[in-house]
């Protein structure tokens, strides 16, 4: 997981239908609170859901800017998956419902005034988002959480215990141990960031990226300029002259691009691979 800088231009459904959409689901609230908010002795099956509208929020000019921003990446657990899986529009405060911290128990009203707020979106692979995060969204202090859109309690003061990579700098909370994700000084955001998203699943992907990057950048080392270097690299590879001056530019161009926001694991890469730019 690493920051996410997002195009600061909302799109155009998102200011247009999207703003009117969260003026009627909040007006609707208003109306009558009670019907769409949890309490003791209430069945869920009786509250009336929030209607919200997919095509606005997961519209292609919506998906496609953040897909973008985030080149191609799980805002979660930074893997490449468009080849095999379209992803989903991520609501990072959950629009429909929350779960608290330690509650299987699903609280309603959830975030909807933020349901097609660019702030609170970002592109996520299928398991990231349906199989591990789903509705959880639990606050250190649950006295902090605002509970509807007109509530006294502001956002920014939440504490939520899930890293936003929207606004916050994931290595502050998250290292790594070779391919393993740990919580940076025992930070305990990024200790229920890690088990939330079950960003340890992708431990043996993250290891063979490491150990390929381990070999392609050994070629890094031959001097181009250097005759003997380059007679020493044809002998040992069996390679012609212009094939070791390519071997030796892909692995260059791979050391300039490896720890880029553009490329996948990056946070893993930069802490195994400190002296890679990163720019």
């Amino acid at each position: 997981m690493i920051r996410i800088h997002k195009t600061p231009a909302v799109p155009v459904i998102l200011s247009g239908e999207g703003v009117a959409k969260i003026n009627a689901l909040n007006d609707a609230y208003t109306l009558n609170p009670a019907a769409y908010t949890s309490a003791p002795g209430v069945k869920i099956k009786s509250l009336t859901p929030m209607d919200f509208d997919s095509s606005i929020y997961g519209d292609s000019t919506v998906k496609k800017q953040l897909i973008d921003d985030q080149h191609d990446k799980c805002c979660f657990c930074e893997s490449k998956f468009l080849e095999t899986s379209y992803g989903d529009v991520e609501h990072f405060r959950p629009k429909g419902a929350y779960q608290k911290l330690n509650s299987t128990r699903l609280s309603y009203p959830g975030y909807y005034w933020l349901a097609y707020d660019w702030d609170n979106l970002m592109f996520s692979c299928e398991k990231c988002n349906r199989s591990y995060k789903r509705n959880q969204f639990p606050l250190q202090t649950e006295a902090t959480r605002k509970l509807f859109h007109n509530h006294p309690n502001s956002i920014a003061n939440e504490d939520p215990l899930l890293i936003n990579p929207n606004s916050e700098d994931p290595s502050v909370h998250i290292t790594f141990l070779k391919e393993a994700p740990h919580p940076k000084d025992g930070s305990i955001k990024g200790a229920k960031t890690i088990d939330v998203f079950k960003l340890d699943r992708m431990n043996i992907a993250r290891l063979e990226h490491l150990r390929l990057l381990n070999l392609a950048l050994i070629p890094t080392k031959i001097d181009l300029t250097n005759e003997e270097q380059v007679n020493l690299a044809m002998v040992t590879f069996k390679f012609t002259r212009d094939e070791v001056t390519e071997l030796v530019t892909d692995a260059i161009n791979l050391y300039n691009s490896a720890a880029k926001d553009s490329s996948k694991f990056a946070l893993c890469v930069r802490i195994n691979f400190p002296d890679l730019p990163t720019m």
